[in-house]
Formats: C-alpha cells, structure tokens, sequence
C-alpha cells in the first residue's frame, strides 16, 4: 500500500513551496535549525525566489544531484536553502563556498544558465522597521554572550517575530536577482571504504593515507592535515 509520507517525504515542504506559503516553509525550516530568525527566513526567501525564477522551472531534489544549489555562507541562511530546496550536503546537491555572501545559486545539471539570488543590504531596515528590539538583543545575546536568560527568551521571541515579517514581504524588497553561468562540480565519486590499520575504523578509500610511512592510515591517525566546516567557515585541522 502506498504512503505518500515515504513514496515522497519531501511531499508537505514542495507543496508548501508550490502554494507560495512561505510561512509553512519557514515553520519547516524551523524543525532543522532549532529556532526561527531573520537569516533562516532570508534563505527561505532566496530559494523559494531563485526555484521559481528558474527557466526550467522547479526540479525537486530526490538525492540525486540533479538540481544543484551553491550557497555562500554557512549561516543561518544556509539551512533555510537547504529546506526549501532539498538541497543539501548529506546528499551532494549543495555547494558549500566559503565567501560569507547571503547567496545562492540554483541550477538544474544539464542546462547552460542558472539563477544567483543574493540578500540586499537593506533588508536590515525592514527589520528594524517591523522588530526594532531585534538587533539590539543579538548584539547583547549573540555578538557580545552577554545575555541573561530573559535576554535570550525576548531574542528568541523577537527573531520569530522578524522572521515572519520578513517572508510576508515582497521578493523585490528583500532580494536581488540574476542569471549565471554556474561552475558545478562533477557528480560526487562512489568510493570504497577501507578499515584504517590504526583505529580499526571503516573510512572511505579518498580519505586515507595512500603511501609512505603512514599508508592504510586514515587522516587522525596519521595526524595529516584535513579541513572542516565550521563557524568561521572552512578551517585546516590536524588531529581530533
């Protein structure tokens, strides 16, 4: 018998986006990134924009890195993009670029152009307009760790606030939008995993020590250098 909940488990979020409910999207949103705010709700914006600006109009996601998404920051905004367009990193159809721009860019593999979504800078005045406590209150909670927990509550409670202003807007008054030639990279390899001779843990093939002294090492045991995501963006480490 079929369930649409598992045939299609993106099902709520595409209907959302097909009805132009915006708010249903940022309640969605709000599952993954555990609060609403001003940056969650610009990503929802950019990518429900930059979805239906597409010439070959809306793709949805199914894994399988066919409608590609390159997002420019590793904030809020990201996880709003990640939502709306099913996107993601887990499944190889987002591009992570380490530029701390609110934008995204949106193609389907196949076609020559794209669509680049990009927050104004204004937006900031719609905000304040709607929700002047907002950026006082993340100066004191987020920028400075200052905040009391009354403080941290009237954040959360202002951000919601701003949030659901913000996607009652118009696109036009938040977003500016234009057609790019995106630079994709190929289709993620398939790679094997291998037991690291150290550790005795599964790691994929790419991701081990291939000669040398350390062949059959993954990159901790090796204490080789590797890279991750985090809030500065992308960062060199070594070791754990």
């Amino acid at each position: 018998m079929s369930n649409p909940a598992i045939d299609n488990p993106r099902q709520e979020v595409e209907e959302a986006l097909a009805a132009g409910d915006l708010s249903g999207l940022l309640t969605f949103t709000g599952r993954l990134h555990g609060h609403f705010c001003p940056g969650s709700a610009l990503g929802v914006m950019a990518s429900a924009y930059g979805l239906q600006l597409l010439e070959t109009g809306y793709t949805p996601s199914s894994g399988m890195e066919h409608l590609m998404a390159v997002v420019e920051t590793n904030s809020c905004f990201a996880d709003g993009v990640q939502v709306v367009s099913g996107c993601t990193l887990g499944n190889n159809s987002l591009v992570y670029r380490d530029l701390g721009r609110m934008a995204v860019s949106f193609t389907v593999r196949g076609e020559r152009t794209g669509v680049r979504v990009r927050v104004r800078p204004d937006f900031r005045y719609h905000v304040e307009r709607e929700v002047p406590e907002f950026f006082p209150l993340m100066d004191t909670v987020v920028r400075n760790r200052e905040g009391t927990a009354e403080q941290e509550a009237a954040f959360k409670l202002k951000g919601r606030e701003a949030a659901f202003a913000l996607v009652r807007l118009p696109f036009e008054d938040i977003l500016t939008a234009e057609t790019v030639r995106p630079t994709l990279p190929e289709y993620a390899p398939i790679a094997a995993s291998v037991t690291c001779r150290s550790c005795g843990e599964q790691t994929m093939t790419t991701k081990v020590v291939p000669h040398g002294e350390g062949a059959g090492l993954c990159l901790i045991c090796s204490g080789a250098q590797y890279y991750q995501v985090e809030g500065k963006g992308i960062v060199a480490r070594k070791g754990m």
